[in-house]
């Protein structure tokens, strides 16, 4: 396809972008503790770079230390010594033809006690939002002034590293846009009340950042347009918002989220794709002049091209998704769409940063957090003869790398399709983007010329006489089937036969076995089709291990369809027509739906250990998530 609009150019400022392709700023946790930059720090956005968007955003900067610290590793700017390393990745993304610009933060309210050093967190009023209702200190007059200051202060230090451009965080709920929205300001004097005073601070931030940078120095926000919490900001004032801000100087605008639920900025696969455009559409039919950007869950080149052809939005944010394949933008412009390894919404990213404070990681990109040598395919010194036994991510992703580097690889799949497990877990409602993923291996294993035999069960026989140089075995798990009375009734089945469509169950009672995620997944799947459903987990929460934001919505989902569960309740026995749990309690059953996890079968890798050479990857090690089996697929990909 021609999607000649997304790669047209733009002015912003005083910069003229070569595409409407924007990296936002999204934290790595890849700087140090110390808030140095680090070689995967510097790797990660010149990779985003070199991948072809226009303008690269370094994340959360730290603008004050530690009282406006806000991550575990954030990178600092906060005094000169920072200037050197920060110039680094300003070098590396030119080196591109991108433009380099930073995320200048304050959390203000918000601010983590854990990394403030115990600070009392500061606010523009006396509210109570905090989970831990920890009141703030109140900033007087002249303290704003001086955080004003240090805002000024972090965009020179950015200009003296050679970054084009700043771009201030006024979303979020962090300190601008407690200023800006009703629900954190309530001050009395000329910070507060009108929407006039309730911009000042964000015009005193612009206005002395350009006496120090100059008038010509490029300055971006990301704005909390909509606030999803009553008494806030609405569409209507958000548009109102984002003209004052227009008006006081500022080049482009991230149409984003304010104060609310974080789901509605970090969403779950289940929401559909660009959903927040319209706020940015909104925006330009209000008459806001200056570029404005559509953010969040944009995939798809024809989804991205639509949004500027269409005059939604001037440019788009391709966060997750520039994550997830950093080529995308060349891959599009290029007609190589087919190629491109979409987000599929797993996650990862956001439970790795917001929720163990752990370095960035991605469930289809094993190169993310990585330095440069660890995502390089290098050729194959001796080109070998290699089965892959499995075609599920695991397999796929080490048959597309071996192929990659020259070895004869063949695919036996017991199944009639590719992507095993992925397979079964796009069924269940919402987790359609899962296809995505499958659809790339199927391109790419046509593309490349991998020999596929479907319908083909691989033992010790079939494989000598196929007689291959080295094996790897990708064949997943095998259904975990605990020695429970009654497990082998008729009535008993497993979440796959129920997920593949063996047995089809509508309009009955069904007990689920296992409250993990498959379990609460192929619950929705059976509710789907007019089934009572209840989970029994023996543990004492369901969807344990999950990202928070993501576990909140499959729980809203289950209560939804009217899904019962019970915890603390471990299946004692099956019978026809009910099953018995915990201390004697029963629950009426037409069927009992196993879903209580996988175990790893090591039977052919321990037959073909001394004979070949022979690897086992994802589920086959041990049962996992989709990343594991990337991880291990690219791993013995780039290794064997």
């Amino acid at each position: 396809m021609n999607y000649k609009d997304l790669f047209s150019e733009i002015r912003v400022g005083s910069l003229t972008f070569k595409n409407r392709i924007v990296f936002p700023p999204i934290s790595t946790n890849l700087a140090s503790t110390s808030g140095e930059v680090t070689p995967e720090f510097v790797y990660h956005y010149a990779r985003r770079a070199r991948g072809g968007a226009a303008m690269i955003t370094l994340e959360n900067m730290c603008i004050q230390y530690p009282d406006a610290r806000h991550g575990a590793t954030q990178p600092r700017i906060d005094d000169d010594r920072f200037i050197p390393g920060l110039s680094m990745i300003a070098y590396e993304v030119h080196r591109y033809n991108s433009f380099a610009f930073v995320e200048l933060t304050h959390p203000g309210l918000f601010s983590e006690l854990k990394h403030s050093g115990g600070k009392t967190p500061v606010a523009p009023s006396d509210v109570d939002l905090r989970a831990d209702h920890l009141k703030p200190h109140v900033l007087t007059t002249d303290e704003i002034k001086d955080i004003v200051g240090i805002f000024a202060q972090a965009a020179l230090r950015a200009k003296k590293a050679m970054f084009d451009g700043i771009e201030i965080e006024a979303a979020h709920a962090l300190l601008v846009d407690q200023f800006l929205s009703p629900i954190a300001n309530k001050r009395k004097d000329n910070f507060g009340g009108s929407l006039e005073n309730r911009v000042r601070f964000a015009r005193m931030i612009i206005e002395r950042i350009k006496e120090l940078c100059g008038r010509n120095f490029t300055v971006t926000a990301r704005l909390g347009v909509i606030d999803f919490v009553d008494g806030g900001i609405d569409m209507e004032e958000g548009a109102k918002i984002a003209k004052a801000f227009e008006e006081m100087g500022y080049a482009a605008l991230h149409a984003d989220v304010g104060f609310g639920n974080k789901e509605k900025r970090l969403e779950p696969m289940q929401y559909p794709e660009a959903w927040r455009t319209n706020f940015a559409e909104k925006l330009k039919k209000e008459g806001v002049k200056i570029p404005v950007v559509a953010v969040g869950m944009i995939r798809n080149p024809n989804v991205a091209n639509d949004i500027i052809m269409s005059g939604k939005a001037d440019l788009v944010a391709l966060g997750r998704t520039l994550i997830a394949d950093p080529d995308w933008p060349i891959k599009a412009e290029t007609g190589r769409e087919n190629e491109i390894k979409r987000c599929i919404g797993c996650s990862e990213c956001i439970k790795a940063r917001h929720d163990e404070g752990t370095a960035i990681r991605c469930g289809v990109n094993p190169a993310v957090g990585k330095r440069e040598a660890d995502e390089v395919i290098t050729v194959a010194l001796r080109p070998k003869k290699v089965l892959v036994v499995g075609a599920g991510p695991a397999g796929l992703e080490a048959a597309t790398v071996l192929k990659t580097r020259g070895h004869d690889v063949t695919i036996w799949e017991k199944n009639s399709f590719i992507g095993g497990a992925l397979y079964l877990a796009t069924l269940p409602p919402g987790k359609d983007k899962l296809k995505w993923l499958i659809d790339y291996y199927d391109y790419m294993i046509k593309k490349l010329g991998i020999k596929i035999e479907f319908n083909k069960t691989a033992d010790q026989k079939s494989i000598e006489e196929f007689n291959p140089d080295a094996v790897v075995i990708a064949y997943g798990s095998k259904c975990l089937v605990p020695p429970i009375k009654g497990i082998d009734l008729p009535n008993s089945v497993t979440f796959r036969k129920v997920l593949s469509g063996e047995v089809e169950i509508s309009d009955k009672k069904v007990v689920v076995g296992g409250g993990g995620l498959v379990g609460c997944e192929t619950a929705l799947f059976l509710a789907e089709s007019g089934n009572d459903v209840t989970i029994l987990e023996m543990l004492p929460e369901i969807a344990t291990g999950m990202e928070p934001i993501s576990r909140r919505y499959l729980l809203r989902e289950l209560k939804e369809k009217n899904v019962k569960y019970f915890v603390n309740a471990p299946v004692k026995e099956i019978r026809e027509n009910e099953v018995i749990f915990g201390e004697g309690k029963s629950l009426p059953a037409d069927y009992f739906v196993t879903a209580f996890g996988g175990k790893a079968d090591h039977e052919l890798y321990n037959k073909l250990r001394g004979k070949y050479e022979v690897s086992l990857v994802g589920d086959a090690i041990r049962t996992g998530k989709i990343i594991d089996a990337v991880q291990s697929g690219f791993a013995i990909g780039k290794t064997l």
